[in-house]
């Protein structure tokens, strides 16, 4: 079982860039699809909140009706502010002040620049393994990627199973040390 998207946004947040290497290394897998799945939960929880939150200020949940003057478009407001979300969570950016009105803004805002950081992250890691040579690639991928199993891969490259487990070590200290001067000290 892998780690949960929850999960690996708050370690992430809060690890030093050797540990976020291990996490992109280790959940190499289905590392982009778990950040794609926390920002729609994100997206959705932003939403919600500012929804419920906006309507209990002004009374909607209580059946008070609040009249007021201006002309209002609902359809045009709700695309807006899905639009200010979207673009909240996927440029960090709060110029809107969209987050606001949600229960907790700052953890939101975290959440934001975490999987930011994430994404940019994942990249310098994806460009290193890319730059790694033909069967140090083929092999490091394989194996990151779950494929298959490290004898499975010996059995396949015809080396020993020691010498596939030397070489992913080896790999693995390679791209470390290539990545991690790129990564920030911290959030």
């Amino acid at each position: 079982m892998c780690i949960t998207e929850e999960k690996l946004v708050d370690r992430y947040g809060q690890g030093n860039p050797h540990e976020r290497f291990m996490l992109i290394y280790k959940n190499y897998e289905v590392f982009l699809k778990l950040i794609e799945s926390y920002e729609t939960g994100l997206f959705n929880r932003i939403l919600y909140e500012r929804e419920y939150n906006l309507r209990a200020m002004n009374g909607e949940d209580i059946g008070i009706r609040v009249q007021t003057n201006r002309i209002s478009d609902p359809t045009a407001r709700k695309a807006i502010e899905n639009l200010m979300i979207r673009e909240a969570i996927e440029e960090a950016n709060d110029s809107g002040n969209i987050l606001k009105d949600t229960d907790d803004p700052e953890k939101h805002k975290r959440d934001i620049l975490t999987l930011r950081m994430m994404r940019r992250e994942y990249e310098v890691f994806n460009t290193s393994l890319n730059a790694l040579t033909g069967r140090e690639y083929r092999i490091t991928y394989r194996y990151i990627q779950k494929e298959k199993k490290l004898e499975e891969i010996a059995d396949d490259e015809n080396l020993a199973y020691q010498s596939i487990k030397n070489l992913i070590a080896a790999t693995r200290k390679t791209l470390e040390q290539r990545i991690i001067p790129f990564f920030r000290e911290s959030l």
